[in-house]
Formats: C-alpha cells, structure tokens, sequence
C-alpha cells in the first residue's frame, strides 16, 4: 500500500508538471509518453521527468521526434532509452531552432542501422554547430546529411564528422560565402547521386581546399559537378587532382579539363587513370628546368587532347611520359615526336600505338632523340672518336646515349656514351666543344680508372662501408666492441685482445671478384641516392685529372664551367629537396658556389668545400693521384651530410624554405636578420639548358617516378601484380622485352630482382652423393682428363724453340720442286688452359613441383619424386664436374610474378668456392611461381658477360615452356625467349637448354632450335645425363 501511494504521489507530481507545458507541448508529451509505456514504463517515467526541462528548448514537433528517437532506442534496449532521456536535451543549445528536427530525422534514420551511430552522431552535433557558426550553412549540411542517411546510416554519420574539418578549411580559405556555396551545392548533387560516397568528398576536401585561392575553389567545385555524368568515383578524382592542378599551374586548368572531357569519351577507366597521374604529371612537368612551367603544362594537355580525340590510351601514356621525355628534349622537339606519332601511328593496332607515345620502344626512343635540335651525334662522331683515341690510346667506341645498355645504364669503359645531339649554344663551334669536354670526360672515365675492377682502393672502401652500414645496435654497442659478457656488472671479458680481433678480421666483408665501383655503391642504405652522389663527385675527379694531364684541354674545361655557373638557378627557387644536390654540383663543376648559395648556406657551403678538397679536388703539385675509390669515400662523407635527402621522398611537396624546417637552414642569427624580403631580389631565372644532364647521363638512373608506379597503359588497364619491394641484399635490374607485335622491344619492362637463395639443409646433398656415389666416381675421373697439361708442344710455328723435323724435309723438297715452302718450320712449347665459364640456369617454377614415378598401388613406400629435386641432384652432379675439370661456374635458379617481380636466386656466384654454405643453398632451392624466362636468360647472360673467360657456356635446364601471369599469348613468350637466346648468342655466349618436356618437342624445336637443345624423356636419368651433355659442349 505504501509503495503504491508513493508511486501515485509521483504520478500525480509528474502530472501536475506537465499541466504546466504549453497546450500543444503537454498534448505531445502525453502522446509520446504513452506511446513509450507500450514499450517500457520506466523508459516513459523518465521521459516524462526530462520533459520539463526539454520543452523549454523544443517545440512541440520536437518533442515528438525526440521521442521518437527514444523509443526507438527502448525498443533495443530499455537501458539505453532511459539512459537518452535522462541525458536531456540541453546539449543541443548551439543548434539553431530550424535545424534541431534535421538532427532527430537523421538520427532516427541512423538507428535503423546503429544505435550506436545514431548516438554518437546526436552527442557530435552541439560541436559541428558550433564549428560551422552560420545557421543557414549548418542546415544545408543536415540536409545533405539527412539524404545520405536515406541510402546510408554509416556514411551519413562520417559525413557529419567531416563536417568541422570542411569549416575550418572553408574559413581558413578566405571565404566569402562562394565557396561554402558551392561546396554544399557539390555536395548536395553526390548525395542525390550517389549517396555514401558524399563522405569520401567531404574527408577529401579540406586538402584539396588548402591548395587553392577562392575563386579557383569555387571554379574547381562547380566545374566537379559537370563530371558527376560520369560517377561519383570520378569526380572524387577530379576534385582532389583539380587541386593539384590549379596549386601547381593554375593557366592550365582548362586545357587539363578539356583532356579529361575528352577522354571521358572513352569510358571511365581510361578517365579515372588520367585523373590518378595527374597530380604526379603535373610535379615533374613543373620541375622540369628547361622549359618555362606554364607553357610546357598547357602545351603537352594540348597534345594530349589531340590524342585523345581518336585514341585515349594513347593519349594517357603520352602524358605520363612528357615529363621523361621534355628532360631530354625542347617542348618544340617533344610536339614534333607527338605529331610524327599521331601521323604515322594512325594505322598501326592500338597497342603499337600505346607503346609508342609511352616510350616503351626502343623506335620510339630513338624517334625522340632524332627530333632533337642543334649539332647531331652522327655529325662529328668520327672525329670525336678519333679524338677520345688519341687521348687514350685505346680503341674506343662512340655511340648516343640511348643506346647504353638498360641493364646496367652505364659504361662499360670501352663506349663512350654521348647525346644525340646537343644544342646547347645554338653555334655548332661552341656546340662542338662542348661535345668535346663530354667526350674527353667520357675518356677521362676510362683513362683514370672509373671502371676499373678489383684494386686495392675498391677493396678497402667495400670492406670499410660495409662495416660502416651494415653494423646493427648490438654491433655498435660499447660492450659488445669491447668484448664483454651479458652480465656487464662482473667487468670480464668474453674474448681476449687477439680473439676480438680474430673476430672482426672473420667479420669483415671482401669485395667479391670481379666487381668495379657498382658492387661497392650497394653497400649504401639507399644506393640511388649514393649513385646519385656518387656521379658528381666521380665528374669532379675526372675534371680534376684531365686539367693535370691535358693542359691544353683546360681552356674547353673553363668555357663550359663558366656556362654552367653563368645558368645556375637562385637557390631559393628549388625546391628543397633539389637544395643539396644543386650545392654540391656547383661546388663540384661550376668553380664554386655561387654568392647566393653561399650566402644562404654557408656552413653546408664549406663542409663540402673541404669533403671535396680532402677526396677529389685537382693536385696543381701533382702530389696526389686520386682514384675511383676516393669518389667514393667522399660519396660516403657527402651521403652522411645529405643523408634525409633522397630520391624516394616525396617531390611533390613544396617544402618551405626556412630556418626551422631543414637541415640545410644558415643558422647565423644575425646574418639571418639582416636578409629581409627588400633585400633580396627575387629576380626570375632565365630558362637555362642545364648542362648538368649532360655530365651525369652515363650515371642516369631515370629516378623520376615512384619504384612501384607501372609504366606505360598497361598499368591501368591490365591486372598486373604489384611490384614488391626489396629486402635486404637485393639488386633491381631493369631489362628490355621483345614484344612481337611491335616488333621492337618494351624498354626497361621487365624487373629482375637478384636474391640469394635461403639456405636449407646440407642433407639433400648428402644423400645425392650417396645415391650417385659411383657415377660421381667415374665422373671426375672423366672430367680430370680433360684438364689440359701445361705445356703443349706444338709444331709448324713461324718461330719457337726448335725445329719440326717433318716440317724441315717439307720444307727442303718444296724449295725443290716449285719454290713455294712454308715457313713454319719451328716448334715450341705453349702453355694451354681450359677458359670456360659457365651458367648454369635452375627452372625453379610451380611446374617442377610435379611428381614422377609415382606407384598409385604404394603411395606411402613408392611416393614418387619432384622434377625440382631431381633437377637439384643434377646441379650437385654437375658441380662435381666442374669442381674436377677446373671451369669458373655459377649456379642460378629464377621464378616470376609478374613483369616486375622476376626472381633470381644465386646459388653460387663465379668468384665462391663451393662449400658447404654452396651445399646448403643448393639444398634450399625450392618451386616457387611462373617462369619469365627471357629476362632470366639475359640477366644470366648479363652476369656472364662480365667474365673474362674466353668460352663463356649458358645452360638452361627446365622442364616445358615459358609462361607468366602478364606474359601475353604463348607465340609472345615464346619470341621473346628466343630472342633473348639470339642476343646472348650474339655478344659471343653459347646457350644451350636441356628440357624434360616431350610433350611439346615440335614448340621446343622453334623455341631452342638456333641456339641448340635436348630433350631427356627419362627424367630420372637427368643428373648422369648432363654432365655428358656438357662434356660435349666444351670439348
């Protein structure tokens, strides 16, 4: 009775306080509350609690749809009803009176989904109010929000989140109300279009806000709602590359939406590719020194819509490779290799065409470098290779750059690499001597050494850089160095004074044979970066040298360095990250810095200044010979100084340049206070041809784009597998690939990482010694004979030792008969070695991991064997072999994912001894993935080539036919690894494959017929077999 007349008493006080609402506020709580006791009677008791307060902030039809967002809360859970309703409503006070009902409807929408979203959206929304602070602006927001929520909960609630970080970026743009507009009007279309992805706009937006004036915003905005024909996904695009487009050049924004309007007419995933390389494009087109960047954006989007009006593809690839391309040549030079394309391009099938505007041919490359102005190559190339010759005394040759080999993109110290023309002085007398000092920097590389292999100096820097950045933290460790157990409070020593330094001597890496400056750059954290360095300071050295030992050659030297210094940008119009390199190239070959670097950079100034005094700098005493291992020292020394500059950060930041943000700031105080923006005069350089390209081209990397990023049209349209990065101790290289419809090869297309292969366990080996333990026997015992001995004797020489009796009376009786004899009537002895090296080239692809021989009655005791082991016990034969004979081999296995993803596992290296390590290695290969076998072939041969041997042996051994994921048909992979086989026939390699795959002899025949082939039917007897086969070979 008690509790019952308590409750009455609260009853009739709630009553009593909802006699005191407004008529319409009472009669829509009563309503509400009646509506909620259906559902819960304490959910209704604590509605009817909260009214009081809430009605002095909501109207009547507030109350209702507040209500009925609690309802709709209790009917999931009551505990959370009560919980709203005991919360309140005074949280919604910033939230002007005609907005508060938007934000009950969308939370009501969003609890169909969420009642999670529904709340976190409702407590969020007293900041958005307060962010946005412009009631009309703030209900147009929850409009937008409200037609989201019709098509999506989710996103409506991430579109409201959005929502102060696009105030804030509206406000800090300056605006006037236009651009709040007209992004509430962009937005308001997407939702109507496209519903969710209107969050994706908003999250974007603020960025792209940050680029642009007001007036460019508010034209980029309603120039994005005309592309909403053609998807949400791309005006998303549009929008965030427009920013980009209007940031860097804002005249061509126009031509650029033109390209885009002209390549929506193909269909959108050619559009959506354009519009994702834009911003890119655009970076490098504005770095580019040459050109003025106004006029070379808008006039390669001119040329690229003129594409575009027949062929998009095309037009895509030809604007990804402008930037590429106008590094080399003029804007005028680069429009007539467009409009050649366009003219003679027009019949041939859209792939060729693709290929050519993306510089994927090696016609195509070479038609750009033929468009160039000024004095020709081919003009003056017999005169300067006479020229390098008399300098030198060697036979050399002289060819354009473009003919460099991709894979190695540099020297080989016997061709110098020139351009294709050069039209620098628009004088062919000036032009020609600075073809001169190119050419005689091209002899200086070979003269001094650049490409020498194996000295003394390469050595020590590989062994000293190696050490230096390759040691770990525990490495470096005080303790460890000095030899202490873990437990350092005892103070003893692990290791004696001649143990530690047994130690470090067992440590210390060497550098393998046969390896030049290259081998000892991949010592380097970043190798591009070093490279890069490395170029200019090797520049350095060479000029240095040619000053002391040509005098006469100092007169050309000083006329170009004068060039160059007279062109040097002013600092402050680099980027930041340009900086750097652009100090040390003046310090280095243009006589010094200039006054404004130095002004400004003073201390990084005279770092260098003495780097380059104590490593490379010219000797007038003559007292110092410098080396290519002293550029690299000093290429260390200037990597640490340079080291969080590299050529994988993002160029498309535009650093600030001040004090506080880099490295590189003059931290002088009062020499920074004294320079003020009256001070300085901001003058615009004149666009120079900087010559700089010049001296560094046999260095190049082509380091413009990311590592990843696919070239050419194929990398939208295909589905290519990404490129995967590298791990420690790997090496990139890039190859050409023969592409039969061209008819040319796809430059630098395929990517061939060199790995070392994981070491398993020695015991395959072991048990592959014992199953062929006789036949190991015989064997050697074969292959030892073919040793030749010493000394030969050898007769009818023109001169030697003694005479060749038979020779003699040959000789007596010709002079008789009709006085024709021969003179060779000596004989002596020679000494004669074997000179054969030999690559051996393991198929590792999912296809041996076939099983043979396999008893379907006795799978257990008779389960058969895997074409790789058996293929892995014929490289432990044919190491036996070759081991006895006394031939330099190598070991390699390759697999492939993809074009940029070629594996090549070296299992022994021409300058290891075989060991147990070797063992081991052999005993982890394994199958792995598809089989590019024409890049294989030609980083093998590659390898090969670098061998001084005069025989020089490739032997294939796989198990059928070529095949990758992006391989194209069967007749392209097929093409190509025949001509990979014809391109190392020819550079003097003699290659040679063993198959296991009958099935296919009439394929094999075309493939393999040139260069020679066996097909084994007998699998098992692979291992006996080869070491015959290779008997044959070099006998």
């Amino acid at each position: 009775m008690e509790n019952g007349s308590k409750n009455k008493k609260t009853l009739t006080g709630l009553a009593a306080r909802l006699g005191r609402l407004p008529s319409d506020k009472k009669r829509a709580a009563l309503e509400t509350s009646a509506a909620l006791a259906g559902v819960s009677l304490r959910v209704s008791r604590k509605f009817v609690e909260a009214v009081p307060r809430a009605a002095k902030l909501l109207s009547a039809d507030d109350l209702r749809l507040w209500g009925e967002v609690g309802r709709r809360l209790a009917m999931g859970s009551a505990d959370v009803g009560a919980a709203f309703f005991a919360d309140g409503v005074a949280g919604l006070k910033p939230v002007p009176e005609n907005s508060r009902a938007a934000v009950f409807q969308i939370c009501t929408r969003q609890l169909v989904l969420s009642s999670s979203i529904a709340l976190e959206t409702f407590r969020a929304v007293p900041e958005i109010a307060r962010e946005v602070d412009d009631e009309q602006l703030l209900a147009e927001i929850f409009a937008v929000a409200f037609e989201i929520a019709q098509r999506s909960a989710k996103h409506s609630a991430e579109f409201l989140q959005h929502t102060p970080a696009v105030a804030a970026a509206i406000r800090a743009n300056g605006d006037n109300g236009e651009v709040a507009a007209a992004a509430i009007a962009l937005a308001r279309q997407f939702a109507e279009r496209t519903g969710g992805m209107t969050a994706d706009l908003w999250s974007g937006l603020p960025d792209t806000l940050a680029k642009v004036s007001s007036d460019n915003a508010v034209k980029l905005l309603h120039c994005a709602g005309q592309f909403l024909e053609f998807g949400g996904s791309v005006t998303l695009h549009f929008v965030s590359s427009g920013g980009d487009v209007l940031g860097a050049c804002e005249s061509a924004f126009d031509d650029w939406t033109l390209v885009a309007r002209t390549v929506a007419r193909h269909g959108n995933a050619v559009l959506i590719a354009f519009l994702r390389t834009t911003p890119k494009v655009i970076a490098a087109l504005t770095r580019n020194k040459r050109e003025d960047h106004s006029q070379a954006v808008g006039r390669v989007l001119q040329l690229t819509a003129k594409i575009a009006e027949t062929d998009a593809e095309s037009a895509l690839a030809a604007f990804k490779s402008s930037a590429a391309a106008l590094r080399t040549v003029s804007l005028e030079q680069f429009e007539e290799w467009v409009e050649t394309g366009i003219k003679e391009r027009s019949g041939d099938s859209s792939k060729a065409r693709r290929s050519y505007f993306a510089l994927e041919t090696r016609e195509s490359n070479s038609r750009l470098q033929r468009a160039r102005l000024g004095l020709p190559l081919e003009k003056v190339q017999s005169v300067l290779r006479m020229y390098v010759e008399a300098l030198t005394g060697k036979e050399v040759e002289v060819a354009p750059i473009t003919e460099i080999p991709q894979e190695s993109r540099i020297g080989d110290g016997k061709t110098i690499y020139l351009p294709s023309a050069v039209a620098e002085f628009e004088d062919d007398e000036m032009d020609f001597r600075l073809y001169k000092v190119l050419a005689a920097h091209g002899a200086g590389q070979i003269e001094f050494g650049t490409f020498e292999k194996d000295t003394d100096g390469l050595k020590a820097a590989f062994t000293e850089l190696s050490e230096l950045y390759e040691a770990t933290a525990d490495q470096t460790d005080a303790f460890s160095l000095a030899g202490y157990i873990e437990d350092v409070q005892k103070g003893e020593r692990a290791l004696s004074n001649d143990e530690i330094a047994a130690e470090k001597r067992r440590k210390k890496k060497k550098l393998p044979k046969g390896s030049d400056y290259r081998d000892v750059l991949t010592t380097f954290p970043e190798p591009r970066l070093a490279r890069k360095i490395f170029g200019t300071m090797e520049n350095a050295r060479i000029d240095g040298r040619l000053r002391g030992v040509y005098r006469g050659l100092r007169k050309d030297l000083d006329l170009m360095q004068k060039f160059l210094r007279e062109n040097r940008p002013y600092i402050f119009d680099l980027p930041m990250h340009q900086v750097p390199f652009e100090l040390l190239f003046q310090i280095t070959m243009c006589g010094g810095a200039t006054d404004d670097a130095r002004k400004f950079y003073g201390q990084v100034v005279s770092e260098i200044e003495a780097i380059i005094e104590k490593y490379v700098a010219f000797d007038r005493r003559g007292d110092r010979v410098t080396t290519v291992a002293d550029s690299i020292m000093a290429t260390s020394r200037i990597y640490t100084l340079f080291q969080t500059v590299t050529p994988e950060q993002n160029q498309d930041a535009e650093s600030e340049q001040t004090d506080d943000n880099s490295e590189f700031a003059y931290d002088d105080k009062d020499a920074a206070e004294a320079v003020t923006e009256d001070q300085v005069k901001r003058e615009k350089p004149k666009e120079a041809k900087d010559v700089s390209d010049l001296f560094n081209a046999w260095n190049s990397l082509d380091d413009e784009g990311e590592p990843d990023e696919l070239q050419g049209s194929e990398a939208w349209s295909q589905s290519e597998m990404p490129e995967q990065a590298l791990e420690s101790d790997d090496v990139a290289f890039a190859y050409d690939e023969w592409d039969r419809e061209l008819n040319d090869y796809r430059v630098g297309w395929s990517r061939v990482i060199e790995k070392r292969v994981k070491q398993g366990d020695r015991t395959f080996v072991e048990l592959a010694r014992s199953r062929y333990r006789g036949v190991i026997a015989s064997i050697r015992h074969q292959f030892q004979l073919m040793k030749p001995e010493n000394l030969t004797r050898v007769n009818r020489e023109i001169d030697g030792e003694d005479y060749d009796l038979n020779a003699l009376v040959e000789f007596v009786v010709d002079r008789r008969a009709d006085g024709r004899q021969s003179e060779n009537i000596y004989t002596k002895k020679l000494r004669r070695q074997r000179d054969v090296a030999v690559s051996l080239l393991l198929d590792q692809s999912s296809s041996t991991a076939r099983t043979i021989t396999r008893n379907p009655l006795q799978p257990y005791t008779h389960p058969g064997r895997r074409i790789i082991e058996i293929e892995k016990e014929g490289l432990v034969l044919m190491s036996e072999a070759l081991e006895a004979v006394g031939d330099v081999y190598s070991i390699a296995g390759f697999t492939s994912e993809g074009r940029r993803n070629v594996k090549f596992y070296v299992v022994k290296d021409f300058d290891e001894k075989y060991s147990e390590e070797i063992e081991r290695r052999i005993g982890g290969i394994t199958f792995q993935n598809n089989t590019r076998l024409g890049a294989a072939i030609r980083h093998a041969a590659h390898k090969l080539l670098r061998q001084e041997s005069r025989t020089k042996l490739l032997i294939i051994l796989t198990d059928g036919r070529p095949y990758d994921h992006d391989y194209g048909d069967a007749r392209y992979a097929r093409e190509d690894v025949r001509e990979a086989l014809t391109e190392a026939k020819m550079s003097g390699i003699t290659p040679f494959c063993i198959t296991v795959d009958r099935e296919s002899e009439a394929e094999l025949r075309d493939l393999y017929g040139d260069v020679g082939y066996t097909i084994i039917d007998d699998v098992l007897s692979l291992p006996e077999r080869m070491p015959n086969i290779y008997r044959r070979l070099t006998s």
